[in-house]
């Protein structure tokens, strides 16, 4: 399903306008997906139920209160009185159906069933045979702290890119298949660093996709690893995720291209992968100190 169908259906099935929405893991069948759910009203109805299916939401409030009624299979469940700091898991195989009375901001975490088998088999661990929750939620800083990381990049064009949706997909899988599917996810890979010609050859591949938006598997894939293992090994190596070595490349050939006094910068912002000029803008200044254009009349050659 493509980012404007999730976002439509979200939007009909709780009544709210189009949730802004990440996909992670765009080039395999089993993808994940983050979306930021928000309603400014509250509403004398129920969310409309989706077909069942084999996956998993969170529902990771950013404000309270958050929803309070909670039905399941078609019968009433328990829920607490969520907190900050609180996620509340659903099986999606239950038809699950909320209460819409109170306003409501969360990051919504989806991952299908088969997602964690297939980045469970990645990890070189066990089968994770579901996901349970007392309660259908508790405490969870983890989450929270990875939903407000999501929700920043989401307010920010362009920082939402496949390399950061991939990362944090890993650390959401990480994190839920220990703690609610009961399950190690160490795996038995050995924590290395990437041979050399492993990180000339990942390197080589972002830098020739600046433009674009590469994937954690798709570098991982040069280098003949599964996503899990590279990102791991990438950050072993050279100290730094691979979404923030992408940005760090993207500002180093715009300094490149900023040599050419005559060079617009939103061509520069176009040839190095930014969403647009102000994006690149916002960037630069935050990795240089300085502007685009401040930088140039500085440090042109």
């Amino acid at each position: 399903m493509s980012v404007d169908a999730i976002e439509d259906d979200l939007a009909r099935r709780f009544r709210i306008d189009r949730p802004p929405t990440l996909l992670a893991r765009k080039s395999s069948n089993a993808r994940i997906g983050f979306s930021r759910m928000r309603s400014s009203r509250p509403m004398r109805c129920r969310s409309l139920a989706a077909p069942a299916e084999e996956a998993f939401a969170f529902h990771v409030p950013l404000s309270v209160p958050f929803f309070s009624r909670l039905w399941t299979a078609g019968r009433r469940r328990e829920v607490p009185d969520f907190r900050l700091g609180d996620a509340q898991l659903v099986d999606l195989g239950d038809n699950p159906v909320v209460m819409l009375d109170t306003p409501f901001d969360s990051l919504r975490f989806y991952i299908t069933q088969v997602a964690l088998d297939e980045m469970a088999n990645e990890a070189e661990i066990r089968r994770v045979g579901g996901l349970c929750a007392p309660n259908f939620g508790d405490r969870d800083l983890v989450m929270f702290g990875l939903a407000q990381t999501l929700a920043g990049a989401m307010e920010q064009p362009g920082d939402g890119t496949a390399l950061f949706s991939d990362c944090i997909a890993l650390a959401f899988f990480a994190h839920v298949v220990r703690a609610y599917g009961s399950v190690s996810a160490g795996g038995r890979n050995i924590r290395g660093c990437l041979a050399p010609w492993q990180l000339r050859r990942a390197c080589d591949f972002i830098n020739a996709n600046l433009a674009g938006d590469p994937s954690v598997a798709e570098v991982a894939n040069q280098c003949g690893l599964s996503s899990s293992y590279f990102t791991r090994a990438f950050k072993q190596t050279t100290g730094v995720p691979p979404f923030r070595w992408l940005t760090n490349q993207r500002v180093e050939r715009a300094k490149e291209l900023l040599q050419d006094p005559w060079r617009e910068l939103a061509d520069i912002a176009q040839l190095c992968g930014f969403v647009d000029q102000s994006h690149f803008t916002r960037v630069f200044s935050k990795s240089e100190g300085h502007s685009p254009g401040r930088w140039r009349r500085l440090y042109r050659l």
